[in-house]
């Protein structure tokens, strides 16, 4: 076989590896082409992108780098460095990788739709929308065009611009009519009336030819949000199950893994003494709870006040733990517990910076921040924290019923997962509570939905602001939203979800029996 042969064959072999997402084995036939063809650029760029899937960025980059010796002007190179960069947010290095990309070629798809992703994790809506519609005209085919208006169609969605976004959707549809994400899309901000509702008779008709798993999944959450409106409890159940089946299937999600986690948060903080360091300039109001118990909209409430910018779900503070988890059976001394806090501050604020933030009050509402309240306490003392609780039941069936971008959600796919997460994050918040009871905010929601005005006020009070009267119109915030509550926060406070996990109580009895055991 000739070197030309060859290297078409294990190509093709890497590609579907890599696809197949079999990461280790794409890296290591990717080094030992590159060890025999250092000249093959190709072979970088997979093998990058595998590293990077891995989660080991600091060597992918280094053979990207060493790519990019090779071919300073390789578009693909460039492209993917500006990837990785922004994956780990790291986003003034990703926007000099994406225009370098684009300075050699200005109708590159990939670098034009990677690029406005990077404005859309900078909250730069504008920016993101300009370069979707680049990418959308530099498509050269519909599976390219298909792609940019989801991302775009996602956007629209996420400002609160639904009319934009549904003539999106449309769109893709018309383009790809078997395109299931448009259809999840549409569900979450369509009220389904009656079942001659066409995008309900559209999706029906579709369900017995969806063969991939991927796509089925998409189209079982939208017909489980359709039957729900309109009544038939039983088909809505049928459809999210099937719909979390196979998310759990895909993230092998396993709760021993959080269970260890929870047991040595608390007994870290119990054989060892914390000691503040030195606050921060930028002020941090943390919103935290299970997910779905009503961040978004404390969120929404908070940053709605003209001295406060909401940063949405940010992802440091759980990046920096999770990388760092070992520390928690390493650590045993004072000053070595100290330089860790310092480290985490400094780490948390060298990504914030590259969001470019005017205001000294941030939001941070990740929900699943409840794990490290006592470290938070510590690492950034002028913080506020306030907890978000709801009935347990409410939270656990919205859990179930929705789907997440976010990965580290995946107890969220299975009813005794997500039960015994709840028992777990409840043990937590409680023990939190105990030490730190003072410096907790606990906001109930349904004192929220049917008090708001007394509410809003005490939140506000315990963040130490002055008042804002924006503050009780919420659904007026033109900040974005890109969790599955976005089209009820866009709307007046409200009360009609406080029980709807009721409707489907009889098959909700594995959840009701763990969780009573709390």
């Amino acid at each position: 076989m000739n070197s030309i042969d060859y290297l078409t064959k294990e190509a093709s072999i890497i590609v579907n590896l890599y696809n197949s997402k079999n990461f280790s084995e794409a890296i290591r036939k990717s080094k030992i082409v590159i060890k025999k063809h250092p000249d093959e650029i190709l072979f970088y760029n997979i093998l990058s992108l595998s590293l990077s899937a891995k989660n080991e960025n600091t060597e992918a980059i280094k053979y990207l780098d060493s790519a990019l010796n090779k071919q300073p002007n390789n578009i693909y190179v460039l492209n993917n460095l500006g990837l990785i960069h922004s994956k780990l947010h790291i986003f003034d290095k990703a926007e000099y990788y994406f225009q370098e990309s684009l300075k050699n070629n200005p109708d590159f798809f990939d670098a034009l739709l990677n690029y406005g992703n990077l404005f859309l994790n900078k909250n730069d809506h504008k920016q993101a929308i300009t370069f979707y519609k680049k990418a959308f005209d530099a498509a050269k085919n519909d599976l390219l065009k298909e792609t940019s208006l989801i991302t775009l169609g996602n956007t629209y969605q996420q400002i609160g611009d639904f009319e934009s976004s549904r003539k999106i959707y449309k769109k893709i549809l018309q383009i790809n009519p078997q395109c299931t994400k448009a259809d999840k899309a549409i569900s979450l901000i369509h009220k389904y009336k009656s079942l001659n509702d066409e995008h309900f008779t559209q999706m029906i008709r579709k369900v017995s030819s969806i063969k991939d798993k991927e796509n089925y999944k998409s189209l079982s959450f939208a017909l489980g949000k359709a039957y729900e409106d309109l009544g038939n409890f039983d088909e809505s159940f049928n459809y999210l199950k099937a719909a979390n089946d196979i998310e759990k299937q895909q993230l092998n999600y396993r709760i021993e893994n959080d269970l260890e986690i929870f047991s040595n948060i608390k007994k870290f903080f119990l054989e060892n003494e914390i000691s503040s360091i030195n606050n921060p300039n930028k002020k941090i109001i943390f919103v935290v709870g299970m997910p779905r118990s009503g961040t978004t909209l404390t969120e929404q409430i908070i940053s709605a006040h003209k001295e406060v910018f909401g940063a949405g779900e940010l992802p440091y503070l759980s990046e920096f733990f999770n990388d760092n988890i070992n520390f928690l059976n390493q650590i045993n001394n004072t000053t070595k517990i100290k330089n860790f806090l310092i480290d985490c501050q400094k780490y948390y604020f060298s990504k914030i910076e590259g969001h470019k933030i005017n205001e000294n009050i941030i939001i941070d509402k990740a929900p699943l921040n409840f794990k490290w309240i006592g470290f938070i306490l510590a690492i950034f003392p002028n913080s506020k924290i306030i907890h978000c609780q709801r009935d347990p039941m409410a939270i656990c069936w919205s859990d179930y019923k929705n789907s997440f971008s976010s990965k580290s959600i995946g107890f969220s796919y299975d009813l005794v997962d997500l039960a015994k997460f709840y028992n777990l994050y409840d043990d937590l918040m409680n023990f939190w509570k105990d030490s730190f009871n003072k410096s907790i905010y606990n906001l109930d929601y349904q004192q929220l939905v049917t008090n708001k005005e007394i509410e809003i006020k005490k939140i506000i009070n315990f963040c130490e602001l002055k008042w804002d009267d924006n503050c009780l119109k919420p659904e007026e915030n033109k900040k974005s939203v890109s969790t599955a509550s976005l089209s009820q926060v866009r709307s007046p406070i409200y009360k009609s979800s406080i029980k709807n996990w009721e409707n489907y109580s009889s098959k909700l009895n594995v959840l009701k029996e763990i969780i009573k055991h709390t």
